[in-house]
């Protein structure tokens, strides 16, 4: 099941992509890694400061997900509408370029997303260990002999460093697959509780 689903999310993606030519691919590539990245870096700090907040400290199961998409798409529609704003016109190729540059584009922009979508699937509250069949155990792959999941962690945790003042590294102890499996457990045996305790 999981395999299907993140092929749509590739397929799906990549025809996107594709229609909308070799410039605005490569102007979708760099704003989607942008997007992930930033979501990715600051929905831990955004949603540790919001389970404090009354009615949203029911649901901190749902937080992490939720946050995650929700800077997602905010920080993607920003840098989209500032990055079409600076190009206005599209940049013309011969058409064999055009073809096989979109085509390239086309495809990265998919795997990106299937590699999101993957990583969020960790913390998405589904009522199962295994969320459509992924993550049977924690070193099961995702999509065929692949692991997007991994990559993707692998990409934030080799990118991000401890700064001078006083940042954190993603995911210091390589735990996030263990420590959000625990929390797919948990929600699985406690049913409709949405709660809890980091």
């Amino acid at each position: 099941m999981i395999f299907l689903f993140l092929l749509l999310i590739l397929l799906g993606t990549a025809a996107g992509v594709w229609f909308s030519g070799l410039w605005s691919g490569l102007i979708t590539l760099v704003n989607l890694i942008l997007a992930a990245t930033i979501a990715t870096t600051f929905y831990e700090p955004l949603c540790t400061a919001l389970e404090g907040v009354g009615a949203v400290a029911s649901y901190t199961y749902l937080l992490d997900f939720v946050i995650l998409w929700l800077l997602f798409a905010i920080t993607f529609a920003i840098l989209r509408a500032f990055t079409d704003a600076l190009s206005k016109e599209s940049v013309e190729f011969a058409l064999p370029v055009e073809i096989g540059g979109r085509s390239i584009f086309a495809l990265a922009c998919g795997w990106v997303m299937v590699c999101f979508v993957a990583f969020s699937l960790h913390m998405a509250p589904l009522n199962s260990a295994a969320p459509l069949g992924a993550f049977e155990s924690p070193s099961s792959k995702t999509f065929a002999a692949a692991s997007p999941d991994r990559m993707w962690l692998g990409y934030m945790y080799s990118r991000s460093r401890p700064s001078a003042f006083g940042g954190n590294q993603f995911d210091p102890n390589a735990d996030f697959v263990l420590r959000y499996r625990d929390r797919r457990v948990k929600y699985a045996a406690d049913g409709a509780n949405m709660k809890f305790q980091r």
